[in-house]
């Protein structure tokens, strides 16, 4: 049962527990179709997401930075571009296909100029470029087509003269700034559907999750609610159906889309340039060891975080609940003290989990940018020797900063997912849960019910101790019996037996002669009616708490509550059968609230009615009232009634005494007195009280 682990918070299990998961798809699978879609926009949206380092590269390389170097003394080779004797000109493209080895030697032996050259070819250049160079042949080599100039002399032309022969570059950039901004729009769509589609299927996921909770908690047994409170079952259909929603359309498509980035850049690095994709990886050791650490610091952490949670939640919610009583016995500074100490344990561990997050986040930190440094150490010193364009530099560092994305954000997504992982143990615990009052199958549906009831040496007990014993009665068709006793001998457990809301271990209980463990429980309980001492109302309207879900006309609702005298208050509203009822029905005096009771078993129209305490809390002044409504409510009914109040009795046909769980006596009003047992003390006793 949910309530085994205090304030129903069990043990942290598995991170991922794919078994929890399997079960969790059977609820997703209706939806698949849309998570699908929402994986395809993902992939789009990953691979959009990889391409903007490579666009910044080429646009650098290509167009921003064009530049060569001179090669002098060397054997001609095929990326060598001959510019005069023992002279070539290698573009930055070529030099990467180059051994380093051999780059490091020439650049030693000073066979490589250390200046870099800009170079064109006439056919790329208009009139007027040609025009400038022909104006500057001290700054410009011209060898067949190729036109070389080193950038030291570029910066002795104008601006204009530069912007006219580089204006093939500058339309490049611009092409790759329109490129730049399509990948973008593209990126951001594919991200909108993907977030649309899985958070779209997330809420159809959580509608039909909430809906099997709910349908779950309706078939359970009271024995069920009566060890788990109400606050921890309504958080079961809220908080952790959110939580395990936004594991799978926050934290998995974030993991997947981590994935898939991390597999892009890692082939991208080691395509570009192998070295500074192995230089950027030496961290990676150190990435799992701080993660590792982390991993297991927070389980435990965590798992003290969602205890301490539930118990704040528990005394919050007792506090709340209990506001009256607090405020009679005035003990507001003692319950404030009590929540102090609670609250102060849930925020020390809280700062324990800070003090986690606040050291590994910066270690985090700390190491990526020591990755990051490395490339920029040994890709800056790649540059300046040629080995390495600073394109492929400025992209390294892109994809250096984006693979530790993911590390950096695995702490929300590890909290998320232990949380989930979590809430969907707690939802399946509930959901499995077997109700033990079940409806039969081939069970008997009821219709012409003549109202007889008897109890055949029925034993019932709640937990340990026998509550009732050996208890044996028949109630004849239209018979009106009264059950009396002390409290706690067992006269609500035989109302609760009869609708059976709990099941009795021994004997037999009937209706018309039937045991009702063959009778449909819905035929069952639709044939009888139960006006409990303390009348439970609905939040809505008054007319709504008296139709309760029945197909009834207005009319036919105003008609009920003006023969059980409902009408004599409700009309003194505003709305009338319109006005709005608050919570629980606290606007309304006891008095009231039992006539509306009445009105709704009256609506019911049952055969059977059982009254518990029905009349043990009224007010003086609708007493008349209620009297007067609970005598036209018993017409033509069999009736059983639980009353403390002896001198409401007098009438029945019979009186069952119980003490103990046992019948102890049987009889009229006036036989029980004569007897001078049990009943008579009972009497004597309220009508002293009463003196």
């Amino acid at each position: 049962m949910i309530g085994h682990h205090g304030y129903g918070e069990a043990e942290i299990g598995k991170v991922f527990d794919l078994k929890i998961v399997a079960r969790l798809f059977e609820f997703i699978r209706p939806y698949l179709k849309y998570l699908i879609g929402a994986t395809v926009f993902l992939i789009v949206a990953a691979g959009v997401e990889i391409l903007y380092p490579y666009i910044t590269k080429i646009a650098i390389d290509d167009y921003i930075i064009k530049s060569g170097r001179k090669i002098v003394g060397v054997e001609n080779q095929e990326n060598l571009l001959p510019i005069g004797r023992d002279t070539y000109f290698i573009d930055q493209k070529a030099l990467k296909k180059i051994d380093v080895g051999k780059l490091r030697r020439w650049e030693k032996l000073g066979k490589m100029s250390k200046e870099r050259y800009y170079y064109t070819t006439l056919n790329e250049l208009n009139k007027e470029a040609k025009a400038i160079i022909s104006a500057h042949p001290e700054l410009f080599e011209a060898h067949d087509s190729l036109v070389i100039i080193s950038y030291n002399n570029f910066k002795k032309l104008s601006r204009r003269e530069i912007a006219v022969l580089r204006q093939k570059d500058i339309f490049g950039v611009g092409r790759i700034v329109v490129i730049f901004f399509i990948v973008l729009f593209i990126g951001g769509l594919a991200n909108y559907i993907q977030i649309y589609l899985s958070q779209y299927a997330g809420q159809l996921f959580m509608h039909t999750l909430r809906m099997r909770i709910f349908r779950k908690l309706q078939s359970l047994d009271l024995k069920f609610f009566d060890h788990n409170p109400v606050g921890r079952l309504v958080t079961r259909a809220t908080n952790d159906v959110e939580a395990v929603n936004e594991a799978f359309t926050q934290v998995f498509a974030r993991l997947l889309k981590d994935f898939l980035l991390f597999l892009g850049i890692v082939v991208i690095m080691i395509s570009m340039n192998l070295r500074l994709a192995l230089i950027a990886f030496t961290v990676i050791p150190l990435l799992i060891f701080m993660t590792v650490y982390f991993r297991l610091r927070a389980r435990e952490i965590y798992r003290k975080v969602r205890v301490k949670l539930a118990k704040l939640n528990a005394t919050l919610q007792e506090n709340l609940s209990g506001i009256r009583i607090i405020k009679i016995f005035n003990k507001e500074r003692d319950n404030l003290k009590d929540f102090d100490t609670v609250n102060e344990e849930y925020l020390k561990i809280n700062l324990r989990q800070v003090l986690l997050m606040s050291f590994f986040r910066p270690s985090i930190e700390i190491i990526s940018s020591l990755g990051i440094g490395l490339v920029l150490y040994y890709g800056g010193g790649a540059v300046l020797r040629s080995q390495v364009s600073l394109g492929v530099l400025v992209a390294f560092l892109s994809y250096v900063e984006m693979f530790f994305r993911p590390i950096r954000q695995l702490t929300e997504s590890y909290t998320l997912l232990q949380s989930a992982m979590a809430s969907s143990e707690r939802i399946f615990l509930l959901l499995d849960e077997k109700a033990e009052i079940e409806s039969w199958t081939r069970g008997i549906e009821l219709k012409k019910v003549r109202g007889e009831i008897e109890f055949r040496n029925v034993w019932f007990r709640y937990d340990k101790d026998w509550v009732l014993k050996d208890v044996s009665f028949r109630v004849a068709p239209g018979e009106k019996v009264a059950i009396v006793g002390p409290t706690g001998a067992g006269k609500t457990s035989i109302i609760s037996l009869i609708s059976r809301l709990y099941e009795n271990e021994k004997g037999s209980i009937l209706i018309d002669g039937i045991d009702i463990r063959r009778i449909k429980l819905s035929s069952l309980r639709s044939q009888i009616g139960v006006v409990p001492q303390d009348v439970f109302l609905f939040s809505g309207d008054i007319k709504s708490n008296i139709r309760l879900g029945l197909n009834l006309e207005d009319e036919k609702v105003r008609e009920i509550a003006s023969y059980i005298n409902a009408d004599r208050f409700i009309d003194r509203f505003p709305l009338k059968y319109n006005e709005n009822v608050a919570e629980r029905g606290v606007t309304f005096s006891s008095g009231e609230r039992q006539l509306l009771s009445f009105a709704r078993a009256l609506a019911f129209d049952p055969k059977i009615l059982i009254l518990d305490e029905a009349t043990a809390s009224i007010d003086t002044e609708t007493e008349r009232l209620i009297q007067d409504g609970l005598q036209k409510l018993l017409l033509g009914r069999t009736a059983i009634i639980i009353a403390h109040r002896l001198s409401t009795i007098k009438e029945v046909d019979r009186i069952y005494v119980i003490s103990q769980g046992e019948i102890k006596e049987i009889g009229t009003h006036e036989q029980l007195i004569k007897k001078q047992g049990i009943y008579y003390e009972l009497y004597r006793l309220q009508s002293l009280n009463n003196v």
